[in-house]
């Protein structure tokens, strides 16, 4: 039994002048090459793969055969690189077996003996990608394929629609056509599976968003697993008000610090913050890099504004994206607020001019203001501005009462009563009180008769002189009162 196993290692022919791998693997259903390395003096002979493993071999294939190649085998040789290359197509369990490269010379043929064995494998996780490369917005279709690059054939795929319950089966093809007819709702997410006899694997999820839909088309956002998880919007909905300006918070993950940042609109990008200070007409950006944040602000908001934005990461040319739905609201004004230019604390007590704001009113722009003075007629208009300026000149009575509204298409607010008090009126120069309707205001009837140019100062400085002639007088008038009875208790009359 020795004397024949040696025999037969005897007899299988090993070359010094061609060399290839001792054994290979292949798998079922796809294919297998193997490389026969020779010497440069046999460049010019013909190469054959055959099968067997002595030299009365089967030819399968020789590179004198048209187009270098029989049925599922194919050989090309490489003299330049001093290789020739033996492909096995489809491969099949049947195939497992010795074979060998071959060169053929007049004498005896060179050969190198190969054992080919053929495996069942499982199905490797399939691999998501787009037939359109690099795009991430479509218009009303795209194609995404699915394929599991190891595993034997045959290979069947399948593809999902993911729900709250369960998948949904929607087709048996390695590839899925996503288009607006397939799009029932505003997000989708789809996944693939590919099974052999062995397993099966499921793929990553195809997420969609719909960001613009009409009667006959849409356009929509699709990514691939977490490709486009590197942003996510603070909000995925936030709401504007009409002619103000909104801010809205995008984050990112560290790995893309150094990216550009994006805010896109359907397909198209709005502002970059590699743009000229990070803003183009009403859009900016702002990147925050130690709060891995950046944000966007958009300037008077607009009807048309309204829908569906993306906040986008440029990573080499690879977009990562996240939707955010933006709404523009017509509010209504606010009850304005009133607030005195120079204001003392809650009350004014005014010698001069003084201007009053009607302002920090919320709601849509544009707000207007109009400034009206109550009289026991009918109400007079008499500003068409946020600002009144009081003087003595405006004033004709004793009292006055003034108050401002704000409006806008929504509707009119009016604002407190502001309640002006001449205190003295010498000619043209006054002191007066002005004071917010509820502002519970302090006591202003001490100031002084001042001219209308006196300022607030010169006012102060006068009630302090006052103050101290009133406190003398006072003294003197009660050291009189205690002399007087003093005087008649010490020094009684006598009748």
């Amino acid at each position: 039994m020795m004397w024949i196993l040696i025999l037969l290692i005897c007899s299988i022919p090993v070359s010094s002048f061609l060399w290839t791998n001792t054994k290979v693997t292949g798998i079922v259903g796809r294919s297998i090459t193997i490389n026969c390395r020779y010497n440069s003096r046999f460049k010019p002979n013909m190469k054959f793969w055959c099968h067997g493993w002595t030299r009365h071999c089967s030819y399968l294939v020789r590179t004198t055969d048209p187009g270098g190649q029989r049925g599922r085998i194919s050989i090309k040789d490489y003299k330049a690189q001093r290789v020739f290359v033996v492909t096995m197509e489809d491969l099949r369990r049947e195939d497992a077996g010795w074979y060998s490269c071959g060169i053929d010379k007049q004498d005896s043929d060179e050969l190198r003996t190969v054992k080919l064995e053929v495996s069942d494998e499982p199905v490797s996780v399939p691999v998501i990608r787009f037939l359109t490369p690099n795009i991430w917005c479509f218009e009303n279709l795209v194609s995404v394929s699915c394929e599991s690059v190891q595993g034997s054939f045959p290979i069947r795929y399948t593809w999902y629609e993911k729900t709250q319950s369960v998948g949904s089966k929607i087709s048996e093809n390695n590839t899925l056509d996503l288009h607006c007819q397939l799009f029932k709702q505003q997000d989708h997410q789809y996944y693939c599976i590919a099974s052999n006899t062995q397993g099966e694997k499921s793929s990553e999820m195809v997420k969609v968003t719909i960001v613009h839909r009409s009667e006959r088309n849409c356009i929509f956002l699709a990514q691939i697993g977490n490709r486009g998880s590197g942003v996510v919007p603070v909000k995925r909905k936030v709401t504007g008000v009409l002619g103000r300006a909104i801010t809205i918070d995008c984050h990112y993950d560290q790995w893309s610090r150094w990216s550009v940042k994006l805010w896109m609109r359907q397909c198209s990008v709005l502002v970059k913050s590699s743009d000229h200070h990070g803003q183009r007409g009403r859009m900016s950006i702002t990147d925050n890099m130690t709060q891995n944040k950046f944000s966007v602000t958009m300037e008077d908001l607009r009807f048309e504004d309204a829908g569906w934005y993306s906040c986008g990461i440029d990573q080499s040319s690879l977009i990562s994206v996240s939707a955010v739905e933006l709404q523009i609201s017509d509010d209504p004004v606010s009850l304005p607020e009133l607030r005195f230019l120079s204001s003392p604390s809650n009350a004014s007590c005014f010698g001069s001019s003084v201007s009053i704001f009607c302002e920090r009113v919320q709601g849509s722009l544009p707000i207007h203001y109009t400034w009206y003075e109550r009289t026991p007629s009918q109400d007079s208009k008499i500003s068409n501005t946020s600002k009144l300026d009081l003087h003595c000149q405006s004033f004709t009575q004793q009292h006055h009462q003034y108050y401002c509204t704000a409006s806008n298409t929504q509707g009119t607010k009016p604002s407190e009563m502001v309640n002006v008090s001449v205190t003295h009126r010498p000619g043209e120069n006054c002191s007066y009180v002005a004071q917010i309707s509820t502002s519970g205001a302090d006591d202003c009837y001490k100031i002084s008769t001042v001219s209308s140019t006196t300022t607030n100062s010169n006012i102060t400085s006068q009630l302090d002189i006052s103050y101290v002639v009133w406190d003398v007088i006072r003294w003197v008038f009660f050291t009189l009162l205690v002399i007087c009875s003093v005087s008649v208790t010490m020094f009684p009359q006598k009748h």
